[in-house]
């Protein structure tokens, strides 16, 4: 199994590579938004930390968004179509190394990515290194493992090509709503903070920016400042955020094994 994963993989690495939309798109723009976009900020603090060091946190939250949901979606509704995955299913791969090795290759672009934004912030803005990454790179590949699963099972409910946008508009105005990119969600009302604390973007958005800061923000109110957090603090303090996400991760598997669909969809 191991044998045919890491071929799918890559497969799949060398066709994400070639395909310069994608690249550009899923890889590139995020690299320029978390480039510029904090150049835009002023260079104050809010909340015990730093806005453009927020933002940052809240650029890679975008990014896994981006690679881990919206691009592997259209690479699935786009290979079924053209009956790529027909095909791959007709040779001596087995069904779960295809995806597998899909979601590995997808892991693995995240987490260089991450890498180049972290350095990017570093080295542009004079953001420092993560406190926590071992909790950085924990949730990271929980919320890739999500919104993967999550983009397994919506690819078998779009039709065509070109029809994934009415799905990855609205997702990824809810990433950049509920990764403290457009607002805070620490300062919305509650009525609002409670149902969203339950959607995956939340607690990956927590997540990873309390790894990255060191401070509680999982438990932030309002634009007060958090505390500060040790390693393994982080872990814990995540605890409600980890049910969410394994919540989240089962009800996609779930619905993966009743929706995906290896041939193309007429019509």
């Amino acid at each position: 199994m191991t044998a045919y994963t890491l071929a799918q993989f890559r497969l799949s690495h060398k066709l994400f590579w070639r395909t310069p939309a994608m690249v550009a798109m899923g890889f590139g723009f995020p690299l320029v938004v978390g480039g510029l976009f904090p150049l835009m900020m002023p260079d104050a603090a809010w909340g015990g930390a730093s806005v453009r060091a927020y933002l940052v946190t809240g650029v890679l939250v975008l990014s896994l968004g981006m690679l881990a949901f919206m691009n592997l979606l259209e690479v699935l509704v786009q290979r079924r179509q053209q009956l790529i995955l027909k095909r791959l299913r007709g040779t001596e791969l087995p069904d779960l190394a295809i995806f597998a090795g899909e979601i590995l290759c997808v892991t693995v672009v995240v987490l260089v990515q991450v890498t180049l934004l972290i350095a990017l912030a570093r080295v542009a803005h004079g953001i420092a290194l993560p406190v926590n990454p071992a909790l950085l790179i924990a949730t990271v590949i929980a919320g890739t493992a999500v919104f993967a699963a999550m983009a397994v099972a919506v690819s078998g409910r779009i039709p065509a090509q070109g029809m994934t946008v009415f799905v990855g508009l609205p997702f990824l105005l809810l990433t950049i709503g509920l990764s403290g990119l457009a607002y805070p969600v620490s300062q919305m009302p509650d009525w609002a903070q409670v149902p969203l604390s339950y959607l995956p973007f939340t607690p990956i958005a927590n997540g990873i920016r309390t790894a990255y800061l060191g401070q509680d923000f999982v438990h932030q109110q309002g634009s007060a400042v958090p505390a500060d957090i040790g390693v393994l603090e982080g872990f814990q303090v995540m605890g409600q955020g980890w049910i969410v996400l394994a919540v989240w991760l089962i009800a996609a598997l779930w619905a993966a094994t009743r929706w995906f669909k290896w041939e193309p969809r007429r019509g």
